[in-house]
């Protein structure tokens, strides 16, 4: 029992010669190669996870402060631009909000709000020095009503500004808000006068505030999509640099302004206005225009009394693509929707009055009337 007992091996602690036992050795080997798995894939996902927000293109674009917020906002350090689209945000300090965590941005925009009215004092708040050298200021499309004449100080260097797509009445307190942007190369007002209030005071309130900021170097006027039955004689007079004059889509029914002031003017767009013929003024001041800088894509009206000015729209060079235009009316009917360029002159007659609504309800009419003996026929 004794020889037994001192051959028995003890199942704790070391081997009788010093050394661990094997099967533990083996136990603690597994563990440490299982911990081993564990970190290197959780090292794995960390970073997969950082590789992904890297890879992400727009978790660049993230803002910072109350802009962070918003899904709508998207804020670009490296090339100082800010950008909230259809945020709808009705209170204009958010934009004094921005100079905590940018300093020097070069664009800034916020279209699709409701602001309705900018503020008394800077747009900017006490941090408008910080916006020295912004370049460009896109805040179209905010139901503005009230522009209010300290709104863009600070704004010095600004180069393009745009207030399309508002609801503009202007004030006589509104006639400096200009005045503190005087390096304006860009200005779009795209259906931004849309009131009903007196139009001919808002062309002066309009006139007055242009001559007030002395946009000398002004070369983009966009008063398109605006209901503008006439425009101000002077209109182009406050811009001695002005190339481009939009006017697309008024009222216009003729197109007069001071001549002398047309000098660097490279394009007026007249299109989709209600010009129908170019009367004799008309077409002395085209004339004097440089030439292909006149767009007249409006629906004209050919008949006997047409052949002075499809004669000079055809030999001047100052329209520009003239080989488009069309009769949208004539008489006779049969050269409705012949090019101008192309249209026989001395075959027109006056047999139908191009100018009453009567020429295109007749027709619309007897379309109507076989239209209905078809589906009954069929």
């Amino acid at each position: 029992q004794a020889i037994f007992s001192s051959g028995r091996r003890s199942t704790e602690g070391p081997t009788a010669n010093g050394r661990p036992d094997p099967i533990r050795l083996r136990m603690l080997g597994s563990l440490l190669v299982f911990s081993l798995l564990v970190s290197a894939h959780g090292r794995e996902r960390n970073n997969g996870r950082q590789q992904f927000a890297n890879e992400d293109p727009n978790s660049r674009f993230i803002c910072e402060g109350q802009l962070a917020e918003y899904a709508a906002c998207q804020c670009n350090e490296e090339e100082g631009d800010v950008s909230c689209i259809n945020a709808q945000f009705v209170d204009t300090s958010i934009f004094a909000s921005l100079g905590s965590y940018y300093k020097g941005l070069n664009r800034i925009t916020f279209h699709g709000n409701n602001f309705q009215d900018l503020p008394t004092g800077s747009l900017f708040g006490s941090s408008s020095s910080s916006y020295s050298n912004l370049d460009t200021l896109n805040i179209s499309a905010n139901y503005i009503v009230n522009l209010h004449s300290n709104a863009l100080q600070g704004l010095k260097n600004l180069r393009t500004l745009d207030l399309s797509n508002n609801e503009i009445v202007l004030h006589e307190s509104d006639i400096g808000f200009l005045q503190n942007t005087p390096k304006i190369t860009e200005l779009f007002l795209r259906r931004a006068f849309t009131m009903t209030s007196n139009r001919s005071t808002q062309f002066e309130m309009m006139m007055k505030m242009f001559r007030n900021a002395k946009l000398e170097k002004l070369e983009v006027l966009d008063l398109s999509y605006n209901f503008l039955s006439s425009i101000p004689f002077d209109l182009p007079c406050p811009f001695p640099k002005l190339t481009r004059l939009d006017l697309r889509q008024n009222f216009l029914t003729n197109f007069a302004v001071n001549e002398s002031c047309m000098a660097n003017i490279r394009t007026i767009d007249l299109s989709r206005n209600q010009m129908h013929s170019l009367d004799a003024p008309f077409r002395q001041l085209a004339s004097k225009l440089r030439d292909d800088s006149l767009i007249l894509k409006n629906s004209f009206y050919c008949d006997c009394k047409s052949g002075e000015w499809i004669q000079w729209l055809r030999s001047t060079r100052v329209v520009r693509e003239k080989g488009s235009l069309i009769c949208d009316r004539a008489s006779p009917s049969t050269y409705k929707g012949t090019r101008l360029v192309e249209v026989p002159i001395d075959k027109l007659d006056c047999s139908i009055d191009v100018w009453s609504d009567n020429a295109t309800s007749s027709f619309s009419g007897l379309l109507s009337i076989l239209l209905v003996l078809l589906v009954l026929q069929w």
